[in-house]
């Protein structure tokens, strides 16, 4: 499984089985069984199932859309906080025309939240060939046992992890 860019997590759940989802980081190699596969990408289901029928490497494309998201909820708030400025000022006593001013920096605000705000989406391609870092190295080794390995973590508090800070006065 690969990307161009940053790291991504890629999550496979075989439909037909009720076996665990297959998951890494790429770029990374996953063996997957021939058949129907929901995939994610960082967390975003892809829209249409993928069929599976030989080796290959899929190749995954995630899409952000923080930017405009952003975008729609700064828009929301100053154009909340202006058009309530307004809708204050008529209020107390002022024009008239500072309700329908109000009025409609919030009914505009609020359309271009709607129109900007959108979720992130991801897609995946499948090429029928290896990917050029794993050409021409041998097949791996067989394993025995489970096809998953597990990690030997050490009791909690044992062992330092993470970042730390310590002040001193």
């Amino acid at each position: 499984m690969r990307n161009e860019g940053a790291p991504l997590t890629y999550s496979a759940h075989n439909e037909a089985g009720h076996e665990p989802s297959t998951w890494c980081i790429s770029p990374c190699d996953a063996q997957l069984a021939p058949g129907d596969y929901r995939l994610k990408l960082n967390g975003v289901k892809v829209d249409d199932a993928l069929t599976l029928r030989r080796a290959g490497t899929l190749r995954g494309e995630y899409h952000s859309r923080a930017g405009t998201r952003s975008a729609a909820w700064l828009s929301l708030n100053i154009g909340g906080i202006i058009g309530g400025v307004f809708l204050t000022v008529g209020v107390a006593g002022g024009s008239k025309n500072n309700y329908y001013v109000g009025a409609g920096v919030l009914a505009a605000a609020t359309a271009i939240f709607f129109i900007t705000y959108r979720a992130d989406r991801a897609t995946f391609s499948f090429v029928p060939e290896l990917p050029p870092d794993v050409r021409n190295m041998p097949d791996p080794a067989a394993a025995s046992g489970s096809r998953h390995a597990s990690i030997d973590r050490p009791s909690l508090g044992s062992t330092p992890r993470g970042l730390g800070f310590r002040f001193v006065f």
